[in-house]
């Protein structure tokens, strides 16, 4: 076990307060240097097979709702990048809660549930939509670092335990 079942409980219900904190403190380079390895890292098969060419020329927002956070996502040559500024235009938007976006990366709740239940929101480009999310439940899980891996299964585990809609306000 990672942490002690209370102590993991602790952070998780806090765990919008403590990404704040450390949205804030930690260069913002930084923060967007470790999302993007961890999304190339899981995407890498599919620019490999030309399967993320859909994404080619197309921007892709991804927020974090009760974090204030955004990042802008294409495709250029073989990789995924980020975008340093606001684009012109925003093809998709996937909007959701820190928890909600954890569920949905760990694959322990699947995006349509979340989009049905209006935990998830996408709006712009519905096809384009469609296509990333649909990749999402296609993604090895297993080619994330491995503690990363580990903190995202239990701090998932840890929100379908706590019946996490009740918290995630």
């Amino acid at each position: 076990m990672l942490l002690p079942h209370l102590l993991t409980s602790k952070l998780v219900q806090n765990s919008s307060k403590l990404l704040r904190v450390a949205k804030k403190v930690m260069p913002e380079k930084l923060q967007n240097l470790f999302v993007l390895h961890q999304l190339n890292r899981l995407a890498k098969d599919f620019l490999a097979d030309g399967e993320l060419d859909f994404l080619e020329g197309r921007v892709a927002l991804v927020q974090l709702t009760d974090l204030s956070a955004h990042w802008y996502f294409t495709k250029a040559s073989s990789r995924i990048v980020m975008l340093d500024s606001r684009p012109d235009a925003v093809d998709v938007t996937f909007s959701a809660t820190v928890n909600a976006m954890v569920l949905m990366a760990s694959q322990q709740v699947d995006p349509d549930t979340l989009f049905f239940n209006r935990d998830l929101s996408i709006s712009g480009d519905t096809e384009l939509g469609l296509e990333i999310k649909n990749l999402l439940d296609r993604f090895d899980l297993d080619l994330l670092d491995k503690p990363f891996r580990k903190i995202l299964d239990a701090w998932s585990k840890q929100l379908l335990d706590n019946n996490w809609r009740d918290s995630h306000a």
